[in-house]
């Protein structure tokens, strides 16, 4: 007997869903699976003619689902329910693509009249007011315009990057509301009109970044000329955001096991790649401007990003090995691994030198939103399968992000991720968080050495450095 099917087949279903195989919501004119991919939503005859039988009975019961997903938009404003979100929490055994929608959650984009209208003028008015004020580019003469104007302007006729600036805007205002960054803490939506408070601007997030992924992806077919800047900017827009999905995807303290960040990766590289593929195209404009002027810090050189020389304070990294891990000892050593672990170290290490020498904190923040796009595809393989050499090496990137935190799409981030990585780690592997630990302490401590903190843990020596608080999980 053939297993019983989790719904009721139906021939009714629009062209794209029947041929994913996927169950589609058949609401017209666009289903719910093609508007959150952002996609055309087409029906064949069956479905139009059968459509048209359904009368004021169906007119009704999409009236009733316009109403059911705008709901989730709002919430009582005398609870604090922006302060969680439902999110898919399950790890993958392989690393998305890049383009992907970071969200598999099923987000709608029907927002009701005239909230909507409301809505997407507040954002636009915060994105030019606040939310372009708040990027490292702002402290920058030549490039603080880029996004108060070139951006909003271009956005008018590319509603990907007008959709990628209300995602960051929601965002933004997410994040001013559940994370204190004022003090004294009191900072509770004073900014946000009495109308708009019980907006839940997490969903909202959500609604925008899946449309805007949706639409930059069919815009690369026609690419040229004429959204080369747009497309460009969108890409900046979702590399920053890519950063913030590391505590707003996953690693709820629920959860036993703790899931890398490879969807920051992952989505960040995917960029790159649009990027890159903007590039012939570029005509005088401001992302001409912004490469003109982002000649610092210089992520042109790779003979300096990538010295070896970089990686020496954390070669103790590269060299332990676990007994009686010959097979993990094997995959790490594997060339194309080797190289992404020697790479990637060299990087944070660049990192390193650049706080060290005391370079302004927008460039140090530039260098960690480029971590992601510099990351080689083995690592994100070795994060996906949980390696420890790779964990540790990642939170060690991480701590960079601590540092840099004064910026609001980095705050909390690095506590998050490098506590998970502690409860991931084997105790074998303790000794190499040493530092990161003391950093989440005191962010100073990231001019310290690493390797007093490595052979500290070893020798069991009694120094300045085996004084050094660590950073306490939670409890």
């Amino acid at each position: 007997m053939p297993p019983r099917l989790a719904h009721r087949k139906s021939r009714r279903g629009c062209l794209r869903c029947k041929e994913r195989k996927v169950k589609c919501t058949e609401e017209h004119p666009s289903c719910a699976a093609c508007l959150r991919h952002g996609v055309a939503c087409e029906y064949g005859d069956t479905s139009r003619t059968s459509a048209s039988h359904e009368g004021t009975a169906s007119g009704t019961q999409r009236s009733r689902t316009v109403s059911s997903k705008t709901s989730e938009l709002t919430q009582p404003s005398t609870t604090s329910q922006t302060t969680t979100t439902t999110t898919n929490k399950g790890s993958s055994t392989s690393p998305p693509s890049g383009l992907d929608s970071p969200y598999s959650e099923a987000v709608d984009s029907l927002i009701a009249e005239p909230l909507r209208h409301q809505i997407e003028l507040y954002m636009l008015h915060r994105f030019k007011s606040s939310v372009a004020a708040s990027f490292p580019s702002a402290q920058s003469p030549l490039l603080k315009n880029i996004y108060v104007w070139s951006a909003v302007e271009d956005s008018f006729d590319h509603p990907y990057l007008m959709n990628a600036m209300f995602a960051m805007t929601a965002l933004y205002l997410w994040v001013h509301d559940t994370i204190q960054l004022t003090s004294p803490p009191t900072h509770v939506n004073t900014n946000i009109p009495e109308s708009l408070k019980s907006v839940n601007f997490a969903h909202l997030h959500r609604v925008y970044l899946n449309l805007a992924i949706g639409q930059e992806r069919e815009a690369l077919s026609s690419i040229g000329p004429d959204n080369a800047d747009a497309l460009g900017m969108t890409c900046i827009l979702l590399s920053v955001m890519s950063t913030c999905l590391l505590s707003d995807t996953h690693n709820d303290e629920s959860l036993a096991e703790y899931t890398p960040p490879i969807q920051w990766l992952t989505m960040a590289k995917g960029n790159e790649a649009v990027f890159k593929a903007a590039l012939p195209h570029l005509k005088e404009g401001a992302i001409m401007n912004y490469l003109r002027a982002s000649s610092e810090p210089n992520f042109r050189d790779h003979s300096r990003l990538f010295n070896p020389q970089n990686a020496e304070p954390f070669i103790k990294i590269m060299e332990f090995r676990r007994q009686g891990c010959d097979y993990d000892w094997q995959i790490d050593n594997e060339p194309a691994n080797r190289e992404a672990y020697a790479n990637t170290l060299a990087y944070i290490g660049s990192m390193y030198d650049a706080v060290r020498a005391g370079e302004p904190p927008h460039y140090i923040c530039m260098r960690c939103v480029s971590f992601a796009t510099m990351s080689s595809r083995p690592l994100i393989d070795l994060l996906a399968r949980k390696s420890p050499r790779a964990l540790v090496v990642i939170a060690h990137a991480l701590v960079f992000l601590k540092y840099s935190d004064n910026y609001w799409f980095f705050k909390g981030r690095a506590e998050k991720e490098i506590t998970g990585i502690r409860t991931a780690l084997p105790d074998d592997w303790q000794w190499a968080l040493r530092w990161p630990l003391a950093v989440l302490a005191d962010k100073e401590n990231i001019k310290l050495d690493p390797r007093d903190f490595y052979d500290d843990w070893h020798a069991n020596k009694t120094t300045a450095v085996a004084q050094i608080p660590a950073f306490q999980l939670p409890t």
